[in-house]
């Protein structure tokens, strides 16, 4: 009797071994998808949620935490939109490991876990600055001031000073985030946190207008005006750049403007306005110079390839050439200036886009020096231009849900 019995007890006893380690492995499933959820759901800061990048996001990290013979052998994963895509769900299954209880029959079958992970208080992003390893990526000297009352202001740069100062400057922002550290001295009023994870560039998917034929003359000029004798220039191609001369009064139509082989400078004193406009500058010394004094009021366009980019730079540029601003009246720029290869550089003695409805940079490097003071506010309620995908707001809380 106890050798037929044997079989049976070896069995149950297989059982219970196989059970233990069935509780493992959920926990280990579970884990692993929780994991994942909360990585995928950190991506829709980056931007809206996508199938193709958010299963890549859940495997990577699911694999990770579920580590099995053939780097996650048998593991199965599905992830899809929650909430309208504003939270993420990954499912996974694995085959249960099985040694002793299939003596009294018990078949394999799987483990399943559940995670729902969502994200939320993200935060405002007004600056970011991409250049990932130099010192004074983000750098403000003498008695520079840096508002940013409601958003923050990140750098990727691992440096230990990628994010440099000098004694006499003002950095009022909800968080200043580097990657690397800080190095100098000022007065910082909110959060400073170093070692902060990179920001991908949220634009390096929007693609550039159309480059067309150039206008004439080559290169455009426009000369001085009076108050009564306002020029108004048309979107097209500018070939050789294009030069406001000083004390002109321009209006630029609605539209986009190629800005190419040539610099974007208005001169001394000119008066410039635009309602709609955006620059995109492609080609050799392509770089905007707004001088001292001018007069600068300009929002980005509503539609089309540079909504929202009231600047972009050709990706293609040469790094770290210099866009900058030197007058101490350029108080409306509402909008996002993207200068993924340039150095944005305000060299002024007073404020700058103070009356913008929001101004959003996104740069290699950022350059505050001779003592300005750049506002970048936070209304995006006050104005029809939108804030691309991605700006506006970033990394929040990840919560799990589920």
């Amino acid at each position: 009797m106890f050798a037929l019995a044997l079989p049976v007890l070896v069995g149950f006893a297989g059982a219970a071994v196989d059970y233990g380690t069935w509780v493992k492995q959920r926990t280990r499933l579970q884990n692993a998808a929780d994991a994942a959820a909360m990585a995928a759901a950190r991506e829709l800061a980056v931007s809206s949620y996508e199938q193709r990048r958010m299963q890549a996001v859940a495997e990577r990290w699911a694999k990770s935490y579920f580590m099995t013979e053939g780097g996650g052998l048998g593991l199965t994963i599905t992830v899809a939109p929650k909430d309208d895509a504003t939270s993420v769900q990954v499912d996974l299954k694995h085959d249960r490991k099985q040694y002793l209880s299939g003596i009294i029959a018990i078949t394999p079958g799987h483990i399943k876990a559940s995670s729902v992970a969502t994200l939320r208080g993200q935060r405002r992003l007004c600056v970011l600055a991409l250049d990932p390893s130099n010192s004074q990526t983000v750098y403000l000297k003498s008695n520079s001031w840096l508002t940013a009352r409601d958003c923050d202001v990140h750098s990727n740069s691992t440096s230990p000073s990628g994010v440099s100062s000098d004694s006499g400057i003002q950095v009022t922002a909800e968080r200043v985030c580097s990657g690397g550290g800080f190095s100098g001295a000022g007065t910082f009023r909110g959060e400073r946190e170093s070692d902060c994870p990179k920001v991908n560039d949220p634009i390096a998917d929007r693609l550039p207008p159309s480059v067309g034929s150039c206008k004439s003359p080559n290169p455009p000029l426009v000369n001085k005006g009076s108050a009564s004798l306002r020029h108004t220039l048309s979107p097209g191609t500018y070939c050789g750049g294009l030069f406001i001369g000083g004390n002109s009064f321009v209006t630029f139509a609605p539209g986009e403007y190629v800005i190419k082989d040539g610099p974007f400078v208005v001169d001394s004193n000119a008066d410039v306005r635009g309602d709609g406009v955006g620059f995109y500058l492609t080609g050799p010394g392509s770089t905007f110079q707004f001088l001292s004094n001018a007069r600068i009021s300009l929002d980005a366009p509503r539609t089309g390839a540079m909504a929202g980019l009231l600047v972009f730079e050709d990706r293609a540029a040469p790094l770290l050439r210099n866009h900058e601003i030197k007058t101490n009246y350029a108080s409306n720029m509402t909008g996002t200036v993207y200068l993924s290869r340039g150095r944005f550089v305000v060299d002024a003695t007073n404020e700058v886009a103070q009356q913008s409805a929001f101004t959003v940079i996104v740069a290699q490097q950022l350059l505050l020096t001779a003592n300005p003071k750049l506002t970048l506010n936070t209304k995006y309620g006050a104005t029809t231009v939108p804030v691309p995908k991605g700006l506006g707001q970033t990394d929040g809380d990840v919560y799990l849900v589920q």
